[in-house]
């Protein structure tokens, strides 16, 4: 009987030993299958050269206090870089290049000082544009080496007042808008801001806030001057974003031909057209011209070279007479250069009204190369 009783023990000991081994190996057969399916994700994850850059408008400076670009891998990049004072749309505060797969969120808290509010951001941003961006590249004029393949290097985080966030890709001469997000206002926990060490409590510091927006490195006096005694202009940067059905004529009279042209929009795009596209033959979607540079060939083959900065009213004013009555109008912007190769004229016109463009800051010179 007792052998019987052994017996039986010594079954249950080895079905549950036996048992405790299958799984052990199933758990660390999960284990390893995981590990090996996150390796995999991590090795499928593709990677592009850039480098993170924050940029706020002249006059309202942005610090970002944590957070930054996160991607699918759990890789994540940092956008505290500290003040930014820039141009919208334009390179600002950046950190480091290097291989680094593109982000698909954007999880940012940042204080605009111009507001003294704190704002804070979690949302998925489009990456599969991104990608599909910088595996294309595009076509770039470039001086020294003739027309050749050039890439996106550089993801720009903008961040305007009222809570506005914009992402852009930028390259050499390119610029393209990837999209517009809105952030909340949030309040920092005073508990939390106790914690932190003396230079991230500046942020929180009264004194430092009006020391940012008097200081001419961050805002310049003439800026500063402008803004005086007058309310934050709220949701002017998305009226930058606005698209118009548009294209361009550039008209070089007495034999000249054009050389190169390249523009800057106001809502922080800008791209390059080949001489051999202008004029251009067909109507583009896109938002209001902010400045031009041009080269030309007069007839003996002299080089000209020139830069447009148009009058934001006026230039506003004109595109909203021509589409208020038809917001589907289809514009022409002609610019033509002077007999003299010393001016150009500028006129905004449909089928049925020119306006003409007379508050432009028109920069011409004379090339030492033909």
């Amino acid at each position: 009987m007792k052998i019987a009783k052994s017996y039986f023990f010594f079954l249950l000991l080895l079905l549950a030993f036996s048992s405790s081994c299958k799984e052990n190996n199933t758990s660390k057969n999960d284990k390893d299958k995981a590990l090996k399916d996150n390796s995999t994700k991590t090795m499928n994850v593709e990677k592009f050269y850039w480098e993170e850059n924050i940029n706020s408008p002249l006059g309202y400076p942005v610090e970002v206090y944590r957070g930054g670009l996160e991607a699918k891998d759990g890789s994540y990049v940092s956008l505290s870089l500290g003040p930014d004072a820039g141009n919208w749309g334009e390179l600002g505060s950046g950190m480091s290049s290097g291989e680094k797969p593109v982000p698909n969120r954007l999880n940012v808290t940042w204080i605009s000082y111009a507001e003294n509010i704190f704002y804070d951001i979690d949302t998925e941003i489009d990456h599969d544009k991104m990608v599909k961006l910088f595996k294309e590249g595009y076509e770039e004029n470039n001086k020294k080496w003739g027309r050749r393949k050039e890439n996106y290097r550089t993801i720009i985080v903008g961040f305007a007042p009222g809570g506005v966030a914009v992402i852009w890709l930028a390259g050499a001469g390119k610029q393209v808008e990837i999209g517009r997000y809105q952030a909340e206002k949030i309040t920092i926990p005073q508990e939390e801001i106790d914690k932190l060490d003396s230079h991230d409590k500046l942020l929180f510091d009264e004194a430092n806030v009006k020391r940012i927006m008097s200081k001419e490195s961050f805002v310049p006096l003439e800026v500063q001057k402008a803004n005086q005694n007058k309310p934050i202009p709220f949701g002017l940067w998305d009226t930058y974003r606005k698209q118009y059905d548009w294209k361009i004529d550039f008209v070089v009279d007495n034999g000249g031909k054009v050389a190169d042209f390249s523009y800057t929009l106001f809502n922080g795009e800008r791209d390059e057209i080949f001489p051999e596209n202008l004029p251009e033959k067909t109507y583009t979607k896109r938002a209001i011209p902010k400045q031009l540079s041009l080269g030309w060939h007069d007839q003996q083959g002299q080089l000209y070279g020139g830069s447009l900065d148009f009058n934001e009213k006026e230039i506003f004013n004109a595109f909203a007479a021509i589409y208020e009555k038809d917001p589907n109008a289809k514009a022409t912007l002609v610019l033509t250069v002077n007999k003299t190769n010393t001016y150009l004229t500028v006129t905004l016109k449909t089928d049925d009204k020119t306006i003409a463009l007379k508050e432009n800051n028109i920069n011409i010179f004379k090339s030492r190369k033909k």
